[in-house]
């Protein structure tokens, strides 16, 4: 029997071999967990690498079901034993007794082996993995998956591609053709019905009655092939710090994203840096309430300052106000 090659032991037997493509699923969870950016790694990556997988599997799992009902089913080529004893028996004595213990034997008597239900464990994992990964990459290939920020006003045109602030199609992905356009009639501030907040929209289909409904967050509402769904209400107030002589400090947009826990009464907060100060902000959209604590030098200069959005405060040597105020699902 001719021995097999070590190329071809490597990918229909070898367990290490399936390592490799574990290399790029841990290298993007790094990437996440550490905030460090791997170069070369990106969702273009993975989907290669579980496409990759899934034909491994699919060999594997042919190979395996090829051999399913042979008496040989590892062969003397791939399961080369690396040591043994003397027996001291005769060779066709020690045969025999084998081959009542349920041993099968190769035409030349030289290699033998017992039906194990490890092969057929094997033969399902390969399945399973084959299944999994093939579904998994086929979603991945069609799937569209964008994320536009709103607020009320005119409706946009979820059909068009410029609306999306992030957005993620597969290769094979059809355009968004079928979405209808999308007017946001009511933001919902969380609430006791409301707990996360909610956005009241209306889809305007190009034929057809529009149809209003709630979007809440987690909750998708089904329009077609599509889920629509709300992830979160945000804020988005322009922040302007000035010095007593009218000198600027920082002047920018800063989001605000819903606190799992509210601090007080305030139910938003977010981060914002400038190049001579920084700090938060946090926000009570109920009573348009702003507190900001600025940081300069690593330094806490000025802590839970209040003021409404309209107002321009001083305290100590800062001039602070909010120009403007986005409302955004």
């Amino acid at each position: 029997m001719n021995p097999m090659s070590k190329p071809s032991r490597l990918i229909l037997y070898s367990p290490w071999f399936l390592v490799v493509f574990l290399v790029v699923p841990i290298a993007i969870i790094l990437s996440l967990t550490l905030n460090f950016v791997v170069p070369f790694v990106g969702p273009r990556w993975l989907l290669a690498n579980n496409i990759g997988f899934a034909l491994l599997a699919a060999l594997r799992l042919a190979w395996y079901l090829s051999r399913v009902g042979s008496g040989i089913r590892y062969g003397a080529e791939a399961r080369c034993p690396t040591g043994g004893f003397d027996c001291q028996l005769p060779a066709a004595k020690a045969r025999e007794l084998l081959a009542g213990a349920g041993f099968r034997f190769a035409a030349d008597g030289g290699y033998g082996e017992k039906h194990d239900l490890g092969y057929l464990g094997s033969t399902l994992v390969y399945g399973g993995l084959f299944l999994l990964l093939a579904t998994g990459s086929w979603d991945n290939l069609r799937q569209f998956a964008g994320t536009l920020l709103d607020g009320m006003g005119p409706a946009t045109k979820l059909s068009r591609l410029e609306s999306y602030r992030s957005l993620v199609m597969g290769p094979l992905a059809a355009r968004p053709d079928s979405l209808p356009q999308m007017r946001i009639l009511r933001q919902i501030l969380p609430d006791s019905s409301y707990p996360k907040g909610g956005t009241e929209i209306s889809l305007i289909p190009e034929q057809g009655q529009p149809i209003d409904t709630v979007l809440l967050p987690t909750e998708p509402f089904r329009y077609g092939a599509y889920d629509i769904y709300m992830s979160k209400l945000v804020f988005e107030p322009e922040i302007v710090i000035k010095t007593k002589d009218a000198r600027t400090l920082f002047d920018g947009f800063v989001k605000l994203d819903p606190l799992v826990q509210k601090r007080g009464d305030f139910g938003f907060y977010g981060m914002f840096q400038g190049q001579e100060v920084g700090g938060g902000g946090y926000y009570q959209p109920e009573k348009s309430l702003m507190m900001a604590v600025i940081t300069r030098n690593g330094r806490k200069e000025v802590t839970e300052m209040r003021f409404q959005v309209d107002q321009q405060v001083a305290v100590g040597d800062y001039l602070l106000s909010c120009a403007k105020m986005g409302q955004w699902s």
